[in-house]
């Protein structure tokens, strides 16, 4: 039986406007937050994404038309950018003072608050970026382990173990972060 899905990438695969614009609107804003949460830039995350629906436009152009799972193949697509981004420029693993607020009464929590964000940030851009999208996709986006294995992969018995890892990784790099700035 054909599901939804695949009723909905069929109509996409002969450019489908309502389709298309169906596809986009379903996942626009997952993919935004996942990129987000990777990058830790508004604008990179929003690159990203016009330019991974451009890559996925052209896949179909192309006639690569993903198999079974639509939001598999999208958040490759996005992963696969981000890997990109990353190749091509270093981290800059240092805080920057620009992203801090403007200092004014009654702000302390706020500042705190982001500058524990950005310790987090800072850590997960430590890990592997297997590691990376298995945060995110788990803990952010709420993916249960069989689908996170599906998209990169691997076994769900290996995602739950990189999560493990990961997590145990981040609690360690956190704390010398905030020693480090404390």
């Amino acid at each position: 039986m054909i599901t939804e899905e695949q009723k909905l990438l069929q109509k996409a695969a002969i450019f489908d406007e309502a389709a298309l614009a169906e596809i986009y609107d379903r996942y626009q804003n997952p993919l935004y937050r996942y990129a987000l949460h990777l990058l830790g830039s508004d604008q990179l995350a929003e690159d990203c994404i016009s330019d991974s629906f451009l890559r996925f436009l052209k896949a179909l152009r192309q006639g690569n038309i993903p198999g079974e799972n639509l939001r598999a193949y999208l958040y490759r697509i996005v992963h696969n950018w981000i890997v990109d981004h990353y190749r091509k420029k270093c981290i800059d693993d240092h805080f920057d003072e620009k992203d801090l607020p403007d200092e004014q009464p009654g702000i302390e929590d706020s500042v705190i608050a982001n500058m524990e964000i950005e310790i987090i940030r800072q850590a997960l851009h430590t890990l592997t970026l297997d590691q990376q999208q298995v945060i995110v996709l788990k803990y952010i986006e709420g993916w249960p382990n069989e689908d996170i294995a599906l998209l990169i992969g691997k076994r769900a018995g290996a995602v739950k173990a990189l999560a493990h890892r990961a997590i145990r990784t981040l609690r360690k790099k956190c704390r010398n972060m905030e020693w480090k700035n404390e």
